[in-house]
């Protein structure tokens, strides 16, 4: 996916998210509110319904002491005026505890809770109870108090008390009575009368003539008058002491009862009052501990949204700093872009100069050949130059056909055992003569076990090395290039390391991050010319075959490129670190040898001159006839060739059962172009790959190998 689609999907999403928190913590806030205001409803509710019953209560309790003390008064004065505003009074309480009775509605905190009916009963019960207890108040005011008034004013029936008048008549009823002259006289007292009723003031005319045994009847009688009064002084006293002690006790009685009755409609108030504050408590509670958790809730949603909103923070921050990063590496891409476009000219100048300057060289060296042509010796000097003139031209012209499939990783990665001691002791003889040529000191230390095989691919080892040494040798004006190579155990995984250490140019470390990059070079203006694109390939081939490569470097003492290889699987082999040359090839061995080009025929016939079974041609259909009547042992083909190719020489082989046992080598000069072509064609696959020019001991091994 490219950078700006990635780029515009991350804004798009930050943004989404960004709207989708603001709408989250929108939702909280408003959610959270509401639940604060039914909270804070349900809190003055209680606090109303307090203040409610207080009042209630307070008009109870006031009515509930004027008519004790009414009742207290109408017990002493009787008055019917007290006696009708005690009853008044407990009708105001009737009234108001009729008031108190009304059930909780709906609405009413009582009902919110799981034990609503069971409060109800327990508040019905006690207002029924209140109501009994008025209504016996009210019902005694009725009966019990008039009754108390009527027994006041009762009056006790007036004894009947004997006169002394009428004793005394009873007396002289039995006197005999004389008419006499009336003669007046002062009246007397009684008792003198009695006793001494000849001087009393009034008297008769008449002559009275006493009975005298009378006296002593008469005494008897004014005595018993006497005990018979007293008799009825103290039974009357006696009554009247008994009705004042029942009066006193049902007084006390009534107030007893008044006080039993007063006194549970108190606790009857009391009670209801009480569980009316047990409720509001409760509900006080219920809501405090509702309110407490919406507070709990609000302070993690809160929380929570804090972090959310910390985490976008640093997301912002974290993409902020991406986005920066990229925009700088967006500008050094730019400016690279741009120093490309305007070294464009240089990199083809370049890249002519690396192709032209070794065919001149080259033309060279077969100028001086042919004017030597009458001498029967060749310097080995002049051989080497055109060799290693002729490497340079190959490597380059590989460099640049090769790199866009390096760089869309289409060519596959063929693994085969091989000896790096061998390789690396090839690649040093291939680049002796061009250290040579520099006066350099060309040095090598390889710690390896000659014996042993890693499985890998050779050839991109073998580019690889190769050019890191031809960089280290191509920009060390004078001094040493030193190459070293060992096995070492990385995370319990053995690696070879092979280090190419130059005491060259060096490399600034501004410009190291970039050194990998294509077409990068750090100094146009060095004497030194190239394309840069050594550096770049090789970084590519390291990671094809999960390898790296590292460069450690200061300016003016020189750089250490080291390439890091896992070894996979390893064997031992005897011969691996033999040079195998053709001497070791049996002298009948049959061998056909295709090629369209003519001078490739020649160098191969020249090759093979010592073996007298090596047949060559030119077209490959020729090659197929001869080959399926006559006995051949190994096949050598080209790949590119008119009409019938090396593809086509491989399957009429394999395709013919008597053909079976004959090995087929490819012989290209595009090896990582061939690999490509096997990950295509997957019927048929070539024994082994040779390399243009053909190199003894990988033609050797490849041969015995098959044996």
């Amino acid at each position: 996916m490219p950078k700006s689609k990635k780029t515009f999907l991350l804004r798009k999403v930050l943004i989404g998210a960004i709207i989708a928190i603001f709408a989250y913590i929108s939702i909280v806030f408003i959610y959270q509110y509401i639940a604060y205001q039914k909270v804070k409803e349900r809190l003055d509710a209680v606090y109303a319904l307090g203040l409610q019953q207080s009042s209630a209560f307070y008009r109870l309790f006031s009515v509930y002491g004027e008519a004790d003390n009414l009742f207290r008064q109408y017990t002493v004065d009787f008055d019917q005026n007290t006696y009708e505003e005690y009853r008044i009074k407990l009708d105001t309480i009737k009234y108001y505890i009729d008031s108190l009775s009304t059930l909780p509605n709906t609405n009413s905190l009582l009902q919110q809770s799981n034990t609503d009916m069971q409060k109800r009963d327990l508040l019905a019960g006690e207002f029924a109870s209140l109501k009994k207890t008025i209504e016996d108040l009210v019902f005694m005011a009725q009966d019990s108090l008039p009754i108390l008034a009527s027994s006041q004013t009762q009056r006790t029936a007036t004894p009947r008390y004997i006169t002394a008048d009428s004793a005394i008549s009873n007396i002289l009823n039995d006197t005999a009575l004389n008419e006499v002259d009336t003669v007046v006289r002062k009246k007397q007292n009684l008792f003198n009368r009695i006793f001494n009723a000849k001087n009393d003031t009034v008297l008769a005319n008449t002559t009275q003539h006493f009975n005298v045994q009378q006296i002593d009847v008469l005494q008897r009688n004014v005595e018993n008058l006497i005990v018979q009064n007293e008799t009825i002084y103290n039974r009357s006293l006696g009554n009247l002491r008994r009705n004042f002690t029942s009066l006193r006790q049902k007084e006390r009685a009534l107030i007893q009862a008044n006080y039993f009755l007063l006194n549970n409609l108190k606790i009857g108030v009391d009670n209801i009052r009480e569980l009316e504050r047990a409720a509001v408590r409760e509900a006080e509670a219920r809501d405090l501990s509702i309110y407490k958790e919406n507070t709990k809730r609000l302070g993690n949603q809160l929380i929570f949204s804090l972090s959310v909103m910390l985490l976008m923070i640093l997301f912002i921050l974290y993409y902020q700093s991406r986005a920066t990063t990229y925009e700088k590496r967006l500008q050094e891409e730019k400016d690279y872009a741009a120093k490309v476009a305007e070294e464009k000219t240089s990199v083809l100048a370049n890249i002519s100069h690396e192709v032209r300057s070794p065919i001149n060289s080259l033309m060279g060296v077969i100028d001086i050949l042919r004017k030597n042509g009458s001498k029967n010796t060749i310097q080995p000097e002049y051989l080497d130059s055109a060799a290693h003139e002729i490497s340079v031209i190959n490597s380059t012209v590989n460099d640049i056909l090769n790199l866009s499939k390096l760089e869309v990783g289409a060519l596959e990665v063929k693994n085969e055992y091989f000896s790096p001691y061998r390789l690396l002791l090839d690649i040093i003889n291939l680049h002796t003569y061009q250290a040579r040529k520099k006066a350099l000191s060309f040095t090598q230390q390889i710690d390896l076990d000659p014996n042993v095989e890693i499985y890998s691919s050779s050839f991109r080892v073998r580019q690889i090395v190769s050019n890191l040494i031809s960089n280290a040798i191509k920009y060390t004006p004078k001094g040493t290039v030193s190459i070293k190579a060992y096995a070492r155990k990385v995370n319990s995984q053995d690696t070879l390391f092979v280090e190419v250490k130059d005491t060259g140019l060096g490399i600034a470390p501004e410009h190291q991050s970039q050194i990998f990059r294509q077409y990068y070079m750090t100094d146009n203006k060095s004497k030194t010319k190239g394309f840069g694109l050594g550096l770049y390939i090789s970084k590519l081939l390291s990671e094809q075959i999960q390898g790296d490569i590292t460069l450690d470097s200061i300016v003016g003492k020189g750089s250490t490129f080291t390439l890091s290889v896992p070894i996979k699987q390893k064997r031992l082999d005897p011969n691996a670190s033999k040079a195998r040359t053709l001497a070791d090839l049996p002298k009948d061995i049959q061998l056909v040898l295709i090629d369209d080009n003519r001078i490739n025929i020649l160098y191969l016939k020249h090759y093979f001159n010592d073996f007298p079974n090596v047949y060559t041609f030119e077209n490959a259909g020729d090659a197929l006839t001869f080959i399926q009547h006559n006995p051949v042992d190994a096949v050598i083909t080209d790949i590119s060739m008119p009409e019938v190719d090396g593809w086509d020489v491989l399957r009429e082989v394999r395709e013919n059962h008597e053909k079976q046992s004959t090995k087929i080598f490819a012989f290209t000069a595009d090896t990582m172009h061939l690999e490509d072509e096997i990950k295509k064609n997957q019927t048929h696959t070539f024994d082994c790959i040779l390399s243009k020019p053909l190199d003894e001991h990988q033609l050797v091994a490849c041969i015995l190998s098959h044996d």
